[in-house]
């Protein structure tokens, strides 16, 4: 087993939460959030290691006694937003005003310092960079929310994935990436059950090979291939429903291949062995 530690996330959100669907939407559907939850805790439990769970403070509200379970567990709790609205589609007053709930919330739950933050679909981008201000205003220490590749939904292009020092005072962990016949591709979430274990693997392997801790993120319905199945739109129902039988097998084994910890104690090991690179992200959003 490697020893590089990279950092193991979960977004905590319910099946319903992660499918573009209105609030008004989300009324009367069934509750499963803590089916794939006790799965992952499970899993992380077998082998020792401890995650970073990025929640929303909907299902904080609805589950304070989950989230509490997993803070005495030993796991890091952050901000995944209060309703898993993408960032570029909130007013900033409105984005303060909710982020600023969704601490306070987590960290009453919790009691715990909540000092981690990713945005729902990664989705500060070049049109959203103005909520890293807000972040570093809240207290934030770190984000995980800008995203190398470029999709349908997010992403920045021209940046490597890492950890970086920005200027808001944030330290900026994206999401790990792969590459396989010059095909990008992400580690973790739709990419780990739709393609090959050995893509993920081949990621992580080569972020440790270069001494840099990798960044693998999961959601709790993605343990739960049961959950209901909705009429959507074909790209996101293909990336939602995709696999979902695969995703604990090859959790286990990924669980086996590497070792995991905290997004923060990833931060500060890597901090450790050197300094981290200053990312200019005004400068990459005006080139």
């Amino acid at each position: 087993m490697p020893s590089t530690r990279h950092a193991f996330s979960v977004d905590v959100e319910d099946w319903y939460q992660g499918i573009e669907l209105s609030l008004e939407a989300w009324v009367g559907k069934e509750n499963r959030v803590d089916i794939g939850l006790s799965k992952v805790l499970e899993l992380l439990n077998e082998k020792n290691f401890k995650a970073t769970f990025f929640i929303l403070g909907a299902v904080a509200k609805s589950n304070p006694k989950s989230i509490r379970f997993i803070a005495q567990q030993g796991h890091e709790i952050a901000s995944h937003t209060m309703y898993h609205e993408k960032i570029y589609d909130l007013e900033p007053t409105n984005f303060l005003k909710q982020e600023r709930e969704c601490k306070a919330i987590l960290e009453d739950i919790s009691e715990s310092k909540v000092e981690g933050f990713r945005a729902p679909y990664f989705s500060i981008t070049n049109q959203s960079l103005w909520a890293l201000d807000i972040l570093a205003e809240l207290g934030y220490t770190y984000d995980s929310s800008i995203s190398p590749m470029q999709t349908w939904r997010y992403g920045i292009a021209g940046i490597e994935p890492g950890i970086y020092q920005l200027k808001s005072g944030l330290i900026e962990f994206t999401p790990s990436l792969g590459n396989f016949c010059s095909h990008t591709y992400g580690v973790g979430g739709a990419y780990l059950r739709i393609y090959p274990y050995k893509l993920t693997k081949a990621a992580l392997k080569k972020s440790a090979e270069i001494g840099s801790s990798g960044m693998f993120y999961v959601h709790p319905w993605e343990l739960d291939p049961k959950h209901p199945k909705l009429k959507i739109g074909f790209k996101p129902f293909i990336t939602h429903y995709t696999g979902l039988s695969s995703t604990v097998p090859k959790l286990k084994n990924l669980l086996s291949d590497f070792q995991f910890t905290t997004v923060r104690q990833a931060i500060d090991l890597q901090m450790a062995k050197r300094p981290l690179e200053i990312l200019n992200v005004d400068a990459n959003a005006q080139s």
